[in-house]
Formats: structure tokens, sequence, C-alpha cells
């Protein structure tokens, strides 16, 4: 008689028990690895998309400059179809959900992101992001807020600009740098949480116009000054300058002193900010400073600390990737500013000129 082999049922059922075990291991991984997959060339779509639109803008000496979103947003919709468009009092029509989920983890309200300040642009002598923010809904049915800087330049048309790539695809390139924006990729399904299924396009962050907090004390976007003129700041004192002036009556309303015979930087953040009383004091800096190292170390008011760890968050705070210099509204002589220095190892308080271009501003907001 022929035997036949065959699994007994003991045998059967321990092999789908082991079956069933390498399932719960391995699926999960392989959803998310999908997932992540799939998310990714939603982003890369939607980035590219903008940008042909953008780059077909730049061939016709389209991209700027324009006096507001509203008006860049006009032309876009030409070269990039929008299904529903909303203006900055009706953001929330343009977008699936009430909020979205910072990094914090504090919940912000979509509604109130209505200039690029609520996108963490920085203000400069080259950026303007003031204008009321637009939503749309492309015709593949992604939320978008768009804010325009008004003080883009117009791109050359007959310029070729190279194109960024992801997983070896076209994604993006410079013609669409005039525009920060933040797009959805997850549809009315939750959580909406900021850099997993919200993302950030030429955005420094997203949320309240305090890019950073310190006790109680709200600044707002980090921006780079621009520099004020001898006689701007010198007014009815101005004379042919040697060095350093009195400061004029308008200057001296804004808390300065002295006068320098050069470009001023540290005096046009002060006249940005609407005086040094609405800038960032000693202490302020110090635990600003803090916050960029790893561990968060304790820095005194006025003190030096080296041997630091830089953490890599200067851009969450939409400050520049290290090496920068934020003004105080210390006023030492008319050629001098105290500041804090950034570096990637070390923080100083330092006796600064005030023509140094390399200051970063931030400001009180009330």
């Amino acid at each position: 008689m022929k035997r036949f082999n065959a699994f007994t049922l003991a045998e059967l059922l321990i092999t789908l028990a082991i079956i069933g075990v390498v399932a719960v291991v391995v699926l999960p991984s392989l959803m998310t690895n999908i997932n992540d997959r799939v998310n990714a060339e939603k982003i890369r779509s939607t980035k590219y998309k903008f940008t042909k639109a953008t780059d077909h803008m730049k061939s016709l000496g389209l991209i700027g400059p324009y006096n507001s979103t509203d008006d860049f947003v006009d032309e876009l919709q030409k070269y990039f179809k929008i299904a529903k468009r909303c203006d900055a009092n009706h953001l929330r029509a343009c977008w699936p959900t009430d909020t979205v989920k910072l990094e914090d983890g504090k919940e912000w309200d979509i509604a109130n992101t209505r200039t690029g300040t609520q996108l963490k642009m920085m203000s400069s002598n080259t950026e303007d992001y003031t204008s009321g923010n637009v939503g749309i809904i492309t015709a593949d049915g992604t939320p978008m807020i768009l804010s325009y800087n008004k003080k883009c330049e117009a791109l050359d048309p007959m310029k070729t600009y190279g194109w960024s790539t992801s997983n070896g695809k076209p994604e993006t390139n410079a013609t669409a740098g005039c525009v920060a924006a933040v797009f959805e990729i997850n549809g009315h399904s939750r959580p909406n949480t900021f850099r997993k299924d919200v993302v950030a396009f030429n955005a420094n962050g997203l949320g309240s116009a305090c890019s950073i907090e310190i006790d109680g004390k709200c600044f707002g976007a980090a921006f780079r000054p621009k520099a004020m003129t001898y006689e701007e700041c010198a007014g009815e004192n101005a004379t042919s300058p040697d060095n350093i002036t009195e400061a004029g009556s308008y200057a001296k309303s804004l808390g300065i002193r002295e006068c320098y015979w050069d470009y001023d930087y540290w005096a046009g953040a002060v006249k940005q900010c609407g005086g040094v009383d609405k800038m960032p004091t000693a202490s302020d800096l110090a635990k600003i400073a803090s916050l960029l190292y790893e561990g968060n170390p304790t820095i005194g008011a006025t003190s030096n600390v080296e041997h630091l760890h830089y953490n890599g968050k200067a851009s969450h705070y939409g400050f520049p990737e290290t090496y920068f210099y934020f003004v105080s509204g210390e006023e030492t002589d008319g050629c001098n500013a105290y500041g804090r220095l950034i570096d990637s190892w070390e923080t100083g308080w330092v006796n600064g000129w005030r023509t140094n271009t390399n200051k970063i501003g931030l400001c009180v907001v009330e």
C-alpha cells in the first residue's frame, strides 16, 4: 500500500499561526511604506503641476511683480486649473478641516492664515508677503493657501531654470520661488498634521504671527533689516558727516540716540519694529538662543557659551541656518549696538557694528 505524507491538523494550525504572526509584524510596516510612497508622489505631483504653471508664466514674462497675491492668482489661474478660490477672509471654504495640528501639538485655526506672516515668512528689502493670502482648490482637489512676495522681481523669459527632482522625477524650480504656500494631501481624514499631510511649499512654517514666545512675550516673524540712511536718521541734524551725529527728531522718537554716517542696519531694525522698546532684550535673546541648541542649555543674558551642539531648529522658527546675529534694542554708540551671535557650536553677547549686514531682527508683537 502507498503511504501519503500530509500535515496533521496540529501542524497546519501551527503554520497558520506563524503566518499570522509574520503578517502582524510585517504588514503595518509594509502599509506604512506604501502610504509614504503614495504621499511622496502626491507632494511631488502638486509641486510639479504648480511649477509647470509658473514656468509657463515665466516664459511669457508674467512672474512678477504683482501688487498682491490676488493679482498674482488672477494671472496664475489662466495656466493652472483652479476649481475653487477663496479670499483671505474665507480660507476655511477652501480647506477640508477647521484646524491643523502643529509640530508642538497645538491646534492652528486655518482661517487665521491670512498673510505670509502666518507662514513665518521673513520680511526684508527683497521680501514682502504682507498682502492677503488666497486659498484655492486645484482641479485634482488639492487645497492650497498661497502668499505672493510683492517684491519678487520679474524672471528672464529667455532663461531656463533647472528643476529639482524627487524619486528621479521633476518637482519644482526657481519660477515658483515668488510664492510661499501650504497644501494638504489627506483630504477630510484626520489628523491634519503640519509637515506630514499638510505640506510647506517655499514656506517657513504655519501658525501664529508669533514666530516665538518667550516669557509671555510674542515676537513676530524674523526679518533682515533694510538699512536706515544717515540722512533719515540724523534728520534736521544732518551735516556732512565725519563719523557720528546726534539723532534727528524722528530717530529720537524711536529711541535712537546717535547716527552713523554709513548705512545703518541696526537703526533699520529699530525703525521696522517701531522703537527700541519693541525689540528683544539681552535676556530675551539668550532664551531664544537656548532653543537652538541640543539640551536647551542655560545661557545668561550677556554670557558667551561654547561647545554647544546646534539642533537644526532655526528654520522651524523662521531663522536662517546657523551663523547669524540677532539685534537687540540696546544701542552702545553711533557705531555699535549689542546683539547675540548664533553659530553651530557657540553663542555670544556681542557689541557689533551697526553696519554689518548679517543681522536678523525680531519685533515684539502686541
